[in-house]
């Protein structure tokens, strides 16, 4: 759902879990503006901000710790000498960070195959990357927010005063490709590095993307591949079966 924004998904999964707690926790990782605890946000119908989404999207970059963003980083005076330097925002636990993991892992495919391919596409393939599309309605706004082991960053698209930008665009055809040259420049000789790797996460191989459950012998190679689980929340085997190591075990390295 999440790959090719299938929003009943998110109203679903927001219901379930109840919106006042989609929106402590979208107050916790970053969002300033006030989020509404009604079904539509989690769809995107609360306002927010450009800064507000590229402070919040940092949680998942760094498995799950939030800080605070700043717009000035210096100030230096006409000789070049440095007179203000704003104190560094303290790191802040706001997420689990296996869930972290996990989100951001669900991101990389929205890049690999869903509608963020084209920022993908753009940029380097040795760069990890993740991220999401918006478009809300009417074609009035569009946004790319995503993320490489360097750097988180947002790109909306609108006017200032609320109109359709044009017939059939989303944040997947207008914001992803602003996104991915933006990166393209930024690693242009840059090594990228990979995201801190996640503690105690498991995983589960050969599960079969047509079903969502455990692959047989009937998937075909193209369809497998290998899902993560908080501990303790995954299959059966992924708990209690210490013969399937070779094809369950905890994730050390990313």
């Amino acid at each position: 759902g999440l790959t090719h924004s299938r929003n009943s998904v998110a109203i679903q999964l927001g219901q379930t879990i109840g919106m006042d707690s989609v929106a402590a926790l979208a107050a916790r990782m970053g969002i300033d503006t006030p989020i509404d605890p009604v079904p539509a946000s989690a769809i995107g119908a609360s306002v927010a901000q450009p800064l507000d989404f590229v402070a919040a999207y940092a949680v998942f970059a760094t498995n799950g710790l939030a800080v605070s963003p700043r717009l000035v980083t210096r100030i230096d005076d006409r000789y070049g000498r440095t007179v203000f330097t704003p104190r560094d925002s303290t790191p802040k636990r706001v997420l689990d960070p296996a869930v972290a993991f996990i989100v951001r892992n669900m991101m990389k495919d929205v890049a690999d195959r869903g509608t963020g391919r084209v920022a993908r596409q753009m940029v380097p393939p040795d760069v990890p990357m993740a991220g999401k599309t918006g478009t809300t309605n009417d074609n009035v706004d569009v946004w790319f927010v995503g993320m490489t082991p360097h750097l988180v960053a947002g790109v909306w698209l609108g006017f200032d005063k609320p109109q359709p930008i044009a017939f059939g665009v989303g944040g997947g055809s207008l914001a992803a490709p602003v996104w991915g040259q933006m990166m393209s420049a930024y690693y242009a000789g840059r090594s990228a590095g990979q995201f801190p790797p996640p503690p105690d996460v498991v995983y589960a191989s050969d599960y079969d993307r047509s079903t969502g459950q455990p692959a047989t012998f009937m998937t075909p190679d193209s369809l497998r591949y290998t899902e993560f689980f908080v501990p303790g929340t995954g299959p059966a085997a992924t708990r209690d079966n210490p013969w399937k190591v070779p094809q369950w075990g905890a994730l050390l390295i990313h």
